[in-house]
């Protein structure tokens, strides 16, 4: 299990999210782009180069931290709005601010919601209500159990594990979501849903 980098900027990702990502993103073809945690900014990078190498110069990220850390003093993207705070109420039960997502998302086209920051479960199940038919929401750090984690997740793919699927399966439900493009997801420790 080797952890991906891009631009020599460490992703929190393995290394099939680094040669899967592009696929997913030209299959999705997103108009914009949330991201929940941004860490260091080699996601949020790498996800710019590919939208610009792919000619979706018109879709926009929108990123969240609580912090900014290293890369990002630095990190202007054209196509890239950082916002550095929480946006989550404390408990995480929903959204602080959501005036700072709700409008982005509005919009018409298809919406792109990742959620890797410091509370996945919360912040899938907060999110997946805002979707749209078409839009697709996606979580770090998943596999479907801890059983399944244990034999083929753990020192092959990824070695962490904080969101299964017992715990958005009442989203799921409720707001009509699928699995998306598994073939290109599970090698990347991460689980997708698109809104139908």
């Amino acid at each position: 299990m080797i952890q991906g980098k891009y631009k020599n900027i460490r992703l929190q990702q393995n290394q099939y999210l680094v040669e899967n990502l592009k696929n997913i993103l030209s299959l999705i073809k997103p108009n914009r782009i949330v991201e929940i945690g941004t860490a260091r900014g080699g996601m949020t990078l790498l996800m710019s180069d590919i939208l610009n190498e792919l000619g979706l110069k018109g879709s926009k990220i929108k990123t969240f931290d609580i912090t900014i850390r290293g890369h990002l003093k630095n990190l202007k993207l054209e196509n890239v709005e950082f916002y550095v705070g929480n946006i989550f109420n404390w408990g995480k039960r929903y959204l602080d601010k959501p005036e700072e997502i709700v409008d982005f998302l509005s919009e018409e086209g298809v919406n792109l919601i990742l959620c890797d920051g410091g509370n996945k479960i919360s912040e899938f199940n907060i999110l997946a209500k805002y979707l749209k038919k078409g839009d697709i929401i996606m979580a770090h750090d998943y596999a479907p159990n801890r059983e399944v984690f244990n034999s083929e997740y753990k020192d092959k793919i990824w070695n962490w594990l904080e969101i299964e699927d017992k715990y958005i399966k009442k989203s799921v439900e409720e707001y009509n979501l699928f699995d998306y493009e598994m073939d290109l997801i599970k090698p990347t420790a991460w689980v997708a849903k698109i809104k139908k």
